[in-house]
């Protein structure tokens, strides 16, 4: 067993132990073990945070998006010899399947590297057609210090999808990481501080969310607040925000509806949807919540679906040939036991899993059984509200305008699933799916050239593409006008510009507005 780590908080490129804070213990959630002790940030750590950002902000903005690009790209190099020690340690964290962490932490690298490339490519405009001597350009601009709060379920992956695009674009940061989950943003930070990274550019403070949330959001320095996780996270941060107007990017809960037409591929949607939903253990913004089948295809599809779901290996994230890990907490895996509990309650039938697993192995984790559900209606709390774990609910319709309304019912808008070979229904998905994401015939996780943006209570703004990096952008309208002075101008006094343009013929903007 790996030694306990030792937390640190980062500021101005500096390590800062406890030293008298107080500090909270991380535990694998696979078998409870320590897997070491986070300090506890004060109130005077995030000031003295939000100020080095403050100070690092003129010169990080002045290099350029080439040179602070490369910083990016020596921090991906870097991280890349360090995958296997960072995935093991996303697994020990919060108990996801070691080769699904290995993956995590290539997407992570694969953010510093894609987003680096901005730093020579994204550009403003020029507005043509101008009358001689005037000009019209469009710039971005960065928008000052962004809070960066980061979730427990992709502790990798996320973290660095939020430092690349506000970093490139010449932003500073504070990253706030979830406390269950502390030690992986240390490592990404740390590398990229080795990497070269200029001091207080990137600064990492952990603790508490409902603490530390607060004093960086309502800091006076915070110009724009990046967050990933619930959605009533997202409401409190938009609370604290609010006062100062400061601008926020939100990607909430989602509850993704899977639609299998009769003419879908079945093996295929069956391993496609299976994957989809105890991927990560069902914790996932993206996995399938609920699985709508054509009346049918139902018994067959089912069918199929139970005999993958009893297939799939559960125990410890770092044990060979396991498929699902643990729940990142044993009050997750209760919360999940409990919904079941309900959903049976109201009329759904189990048909696998829907238990905690025996054993002395898995006893003493957060593990719950892949479960599958059938006899799920509209009514039932399961299929309308999000369910962060390995439960799938099946439910039935007759037509694909049904399966459309049904799935547009929620008040989340994050991804959609279709599985059709029909080229009509697919096109009509993509217009009429109000989601952020629609897959047609295949699932997630979703491509960094895509914008990953939810709709409803999914969230505001996105990440990905160039739309992503602009997010944490201004975009600034400079006009300019060289030419000789205009005497026909509507400056005050009103009365010398009327005789001025009886001497001089219509205006400029008397010709514009004809």
């Amino acid at each position: 067993m790996p030694a306990a780590r030792s937390g640190f908080l980062l500021l101005d490129n500096e390590r800062l132990r406890p030293r008298g804070r107080a500090t909270s213990e991380v535990r694998d959630p696979a078998d409870g073990s320590l897997v070491g002790h986070a300090v506890e940030a004060t109130s005077d750590d995030v000031a003295a945070a939000m100020e080095a950002a403050v100070a690092a902000l003129p010169a990080w903005e002045a290099l350029g998006g080439a040179r602070r690009a490369a910083f990016l790209r020596a921090g991906a190099d870097r991280l890349r010899g360090r995958r296997r020690e960072l995935a093991q340690l996303v697994t020990r964290e919060m108990g996801k399947v070691l080769r699904e962490a290995e993956g995590e932490v290539d997407g992570a690298i694969d953010n510093l590297e894609y987003y680096a490339s901005f730093g020579r490519t994204l550009s403003g405009e020029e507005v043509a057609l101008l009358p001689r001597g005037e000009s019209l350009r469009l710039l971005w601009r960065p928008r000052g210090v962004v809070v960066a709060i980061t979730p427990w379920n992709f502790p990798a992956a996320t973290v660095t999808r939020k430092i690349a695009p506000a970093l490139v674009g010449g932003n500073t940061m504070v990253l706030k990481p979830s406390s269950a989950t502390p030690f992986s943003s240390l490592l990404i930070a740390e590398t990229l501080v080795a990497a070269g990274l200029p001091r207080g550019v990137l600064n990492v403070v952990t603790g508490s969310g409902r603490t530390l949330g607060p004093a960086l959001v309502t800091h006076e320095a915070c110009a724009t607040v990046t967050l990933t996780g619930s959605t009533a996270s997202g409401v409190e941060v938009l609370r604290n925000a609010a006062p100062r107007v400061v601008k926020c990017l939100l990607e909430l809960g989602g509850k993704a509806p899977v639609i299998v037409e009769p003419d879908a591929d079945l093996d295929l949607a069956a391993r496609a949807t299976v994957w989809a939903r105890f991927w990560n253990a069902g914790q996932a913004c993206i996995a399938a919540e609920r699985c709508y089948v054509h009346e049918a295809v139902a018994e067959p599809f089912v069918r199929r679906l139970a005999a993958l779901v009893r297939d799939l290996r559960v125990g410890p994230g770092l044990s060979r040939g396991v498929d699902v890990g643990p729940l990142y907490a044993l009050r997750a895996r209760d919360e999940i036991a409990a919904s079941v509990g309900a959903a049976v309650g109201e009329g759904a039938r189990t048909v696998c899993g829907g238990t905690v697993p025996k054993g002395p192995v898995l006893a003493r984790g957060a593990f719950y059984a892949p479960t599958l559900l059938d006899g799920v209606t509209e009514s039932n709390a399961i299929a309308r509200e999000e369910i962060f774990g390995p439960v799938l609910p099946v439910l039935t319709y007759r037509s694909f305008d049904e399966a459309l309304e049904r799935a547009n019912a929620s008040r989340y808008g994050l991804s959609s699933y279709l599985f059709t070979r029909r080229v009509d229904l697919a096109e009509r998905a993509a217009r009429e799916l109000r989601f952020g994401e629609t897959y047609v015939n295949r699932v997630g996780p979703e491509s960094a050239q895509g914008y990953h943006a939810g709709f409803r209570q999914s969230g505001l703004g996105g990440e990905g593409s160039r739309w992503g990096v602009q997010d944490y952008l201004e975009l600034k309208s400079v006009y300019v006008d060289w030419g000789s002075p205009d005497a026909t101008a509507p400056f005050f006094p009103y009365r010398s510009a009327k005789r001025s343009a009886r001497r001089a013929g219509p205006s400029r903007s008397s010709r514009s507005a004809r």
